[in-house]
Formats: structure tokens, sequence, C-alpha cells
């Protein structure tokens, strides 16, 4: 055979397997289908109405029965739609488009009918797992309200939490806010304790020159008189039908704090030099309790009369005005341990030096300073807020025209006045978390619990005012035990002055040594050199509790009988 003609042989054979491959491979390739979704889940049924519940913008598969659906008829389409299942004509697809109520009414082929009521609302179930979810250490329950209302009830664990899970329930209801109950509450200590100190200061400085003189004769007189520092006194001629000065025209007035005189001459010359320095200090200690989220509001001082609004032909009205310190504060507790806090801290105080005087009396003025703040911190921190520093400066000066212009003599005809005024107020909030005391913690003594009231022997005879409860006796032997020996916690305070060996006192006593006047030590009788000699106990003689030991006077002897 030709060698060409086996070559294209070979070449056809070659292409014939390799279209028989790619023949095969196409037909064992899949034709491509489009993606399927999953099947709606089964409607679900309320336990107690039986009702049919069908998630908002959800679809859900209801079967109502083996029977072949001849008509269906809603009674409501804004609220529900229905379509026939295409996989199966006996499975219903319900929807829902707005939440509320309706009923659908199903009639088969055999002419019988059904009856079933739905209520659309949002998918719970949907909701409960976006909660669980995001707030994985939160447990909150989804109660379906009344119409398109969520009521959301459970504990959580930080106070932002019951915000998160609030904002996550109303998308569920459209993103109105108002439709979701928010019934959550907070575990942890949820109270915190508010601890405020306010110190204020308030510094004063005044320094006053004036002078007055006058020189009165028989005939004619020269005096120069400015801010009361001396008085003229001016008599009636009643005679002569004119005023004219008699005596001395000019006295010292209630404000010259130096006189001085020449009484053959009528000269009188009143000097008034001062500095005054006042000094004031304001220390208030408020303390409040409060839970989280709600304010509270703290007042301590009292109330101040000013005049007010005229009622009525008895004279002018009267107003109460609030002094002292005042505390607003809002705590916010995190769920990290950090608290928030508005405070708002005020001080308000009586100033005469601001009043005014009226026709019906005087009525005085206020201080006041106060502050808002914000601030996060721990427990137990403290903040200060400073910096409220004021300060007044008032200069005034009186002269006689031209004469009070000249150098050095102008202090003849001149009175000056210079006023400083300094207020400093500071202001410390330290907040904590406090919980309720147990009843352990619960003090055993309160107070005014620890004593009682005095008899009329302890009152006129030992003129103490109150006493340690319980029995007392007053003498024990020769022994006069105090009042404050009775108490159940004498063993447990030093002696008065500390003066004991060892800082304390042993077993309600203190030992018998020193001697100095003023110790609760037994006391003997009085000695030869009249020094009180200490008793000390011997191991014969009981130990008894300690007291002053008052001599008792022997019997006089009897006088002996006289003889006839």
């Amino acid at each position: 055979m030709h060698p060409t003609m086996k070559t294209t042989r070979r070449a056809i054979a070659g292409l014939a397997v390799l279209a028989g491959l790619l023949g095969g491979s196409a037909i064992a390739q899949p034709t491509a289908q489009p993606p399927t979704l999953p099947p709606p889940a089964d409607v679900k049924m309320d336990k107690t109405t039986g009702a049919l519940i069908v998630p908002l913008s959800g679809a859900v598969r209801f079967n109502p029965g083996p029977k072949l659906i001849a008509d269906i008829f809603v009674r409501n389409e804004d609220v529900l739609q229905v379509r026939p299942d295409p996989r199966d004509p006996k499975i219903l697809i319900l929807t829902g488009k707005v939440a509320g109520a309706t009923q659908i009414k199903i009639t088969f082929e055999d002419k019988s009918k059904a009856d079933y009521d739905v209520i659309v609302q949002p998918d719970y179930d949907l909701l409960r797992s976006v909660i669980k979810r995001t707030v994985p250490t939160a447990s909150v329950d989804v109660v379906p309200g009344v119409g398109n209302v969520i009521i959301l009830s459970g504990y959580v664990v930080k106070p932002e939490d019951s915000d998160f899970i609030q904002r996550i329930a109303s998308s569920a209801v459209g993103g109105v806010v108002s439709n979701v109950i928010n019934a959550l509450q907070i575990g942890g200590a949820q109270h915190v304790l508010i601890d405020v100190t306010v110190a204020q200061v308030d510094r004063t400085e005044i320094r006053e020159r004036g002078f007055s003189f006058g020189v009165t004769g028989t005939s004619v007189g020269f005096s120069s008189i400015l801010s009361g520092l001396a008085i003229t006194n001016v008599a009636t001629n009643l005679f002569g039908g004119a005023a004219a000065a008699v005596g001395a025209p000019i006295t010292p007035g209630a404000t010259a704090n130096l006189v001085t005189g020449i009484v053959p001459a009528g000269t009188l010359g009143a000097l008034r030099a001062l500095r005054t320095e006042g000094l004031a200090k304001f220390l208030s200690e408020p303390k409040v309790i409060t839970q989280t989220g709600r304010p509270a509001l703290l007042r301590a001082g009292g109330q101040q009369a000013i005049l007010g609004p005229s009622s009525g032909i008895n004279g002018p009205g009267v107003i109460l005005e609030q002094v002292g310190t005042q505390l607003e504060v809002l705590p916010i507790v995190f769920g990290n341990g950090k608290i928030y806090l508005e405070v708002t801290p005020q001080f308000r105080s009586v100033n005469n030096g601001r009043g005014v005087s009226t026709a019906f009396g005087f009525t005085p003025g206020f201080n006041e300073s106060s502050v808002r703040s914000s601030v996060l911190m721990e427990s137990g921190q403290t903040y200060a807020i400073g910096g409220l520093l004021e300060t007044t400066t008032q200069n005034s000066a009186e002269k006689v025209p031209y004469l009070g212009e000249l150098p050095y003599i102008g202090m003849l005809f001149s009175n000056v006045r210079s006023e400083e005024r300094e207020s400093e107020l500071l202001i410390l909030v330290t907040p904590r978390l406090v919980d309720a005391l147990d009843c352990n913690q619960v003090p055993k003594r309160l107070p005014g619990k620890e004593t009682r009231n005095v008899d009329d022997y302890e009152l006129f005879i030992e003129g103490i005012l109150e006493a340690p409860r319980g029995q007392r006796k007053v003498w024990n032997g020769r022994c006069y035990v105090p009042a404050y020996k009775c108490s159940e916690t004498v063993g447990q305070y030093p002696c008065i002055g500390n003066l004991c060996p060892g800082g304390g006192c042993q077993k309600g006593t203190c030992p018998a040594t020193g001697g100095v006047i003023g110790l609760p030590v037994a006391l003997a009788p009085a000695s030869p050199n009249n020094l009180p000699a200490i008793a000390t106990p011997t191991e014969s003689s009981p130990v008894q509790p300690a007291g002053i030991v008052l001599p008792i006077p022997e019997p006089a002897p009897s006088p002996a009988p006289m003889m006839p």
C-alpha cells in the first residue's frame, strides 16, 4: 500500500476517536438546573385560641386536610395573602402583609367548609434568636402585646444591653420605639451612695480712713464734716427769729474711733482709721443613696424669710428662700462597673451686705455658688470640682472739692474706703456601689439607745445627765462606783486621758499605779501628808470595782458621866 494512504487513514481514525470521546463527555455532562428555594415552614397554631400564627412579611405552609380545595375567601386581604402551593394543590401558602387579625374560609370539592382565624404578627422566634445571638448573657422573653406591640421581659447584666435589645425589638415592628414595652430588669448592684463634701471659705478685708474737724468761736467757726465722723449742734434762737450756733456746735459721731479736742479754743478733731478682716468657713458633707438611672435630691439647711409682695393693709408679705446645701445627682451604672454621674451641687447662704432697706423693713441678700458637671469614674474614686473663686474689689473716696485734692493736706478734707472680698468653693464627689445590709451587719446599738434617763439621786446628787442602761450599784461596800462602770463596753475603751499603763483598762478598771488625780483608781483615805495614797488590793482581799473610797467618820466618843 502506498505510504501516503496509510497516513491519511491513521489521521481519519484519530479524528474519529477524538470525536467519540468528545461526544461521550457531552452526553455524560448533566443539564444545568435553576437553584431551588427551600419550601416555607409549616404554620404554627396558638395553643390557647387555636388561631394560625403567620409571621409578618413571611410565608408559611398550611395543610387544611386531604380534600381538594375548591374556593378560598379571605376576610381582610390587606392583612393576609393566600395562594395554593404549585407543588401540591392541597396545601396553601400564607403570607403576612400587615400586622393584624383576619379569617379565611375554605370550601372543598365535596361542598364542605372550614373557617380558620389567622393572626399576623412579627416573627418572635426570629427576634428571640437574634437577641440570643447578639446578647448571649441576657435572658429575654418576647411577649406579643395588643396590636403591633412587643413586650420585653427578663433580665440583663448591663444597663446598655437593655437599650440595645430595645432597639433590636423596635426593628421588628417597623422601627417604632413606642411599640416596644421594655420590662427588662438589670441585675447586680444598682444602688449608688453619693458622698459629697462642700467646703467654702469667705475672706473680707476692709480699710477705711477719714477725718473731720471743727473750730468754733464766739462769733465765727470753721469745720469739715464727712461721713458722720462729727455732728453739728444747732439751736434756734426764738427771740432773734434766726438760727444761731450756741455752745459747742461740733460733737464726735458714732463712727469715729479717735477723737481729740481743745476745749478753751473750741477745737475738735475726729479720725476714723480702721482695718477690718473677716473670715467665714462653711463645710457640708451630705450623703444620698439612689438607684441607677433615677435622679436624687438632697437639701441640708433651712429657709430664710424675706419681704415679698404686699399682702394687704397689714403690710408686706413674706417669701421663704432656701439656704444651705442642695445636691442633685443622676447616676448610671455601666456593666463594666463604671459609674456615669451628673452632679449639680448648690451652696446658698445669707449675706446681709447684699440686702436692701425698704419702708417696711430690711430684707437680706444671698450668696450662691452652683455648678453642673458630668463624669465617668470607678466606684470609690473621688473627683474634685474646683476653680470656683470669686474676688471682688470695691474702692470709694469722698473729698471736699479742691481742698481734698491737695497733697498731704487733702487727707484732712477726704474720706477713703477700700473693700476686698474673696470667696472660694471646693466640691468633692465620691460615688460607691452599695447593697442592702445583712441582718448581722445592722448596728446593735443605735444613737440614744445605749443610755437611760437618770433618776433623782443621779441628777441632783451626782450631777450626771445620762447613765448606761442596766442595774447600777452606787456603793460597793465603802467604794463609790461611777455610773460609767455599769456599761457593758467599759472594758473596750481606754480610761480617761489614756493614762493607764499599756494604753487601756484591765477588766474595766485601771491598775492601781500612778496616783494621778482624775484616774478611775481606788483612792485610800488621805494620808498624814495630805496626799492621796493608792490602795492596792492584796491576795487575801477580793478585787472590787475601782472607785473613790470615801472615809467614814468614826462615831464621836460619848462624854464621861459627870461625878456629882
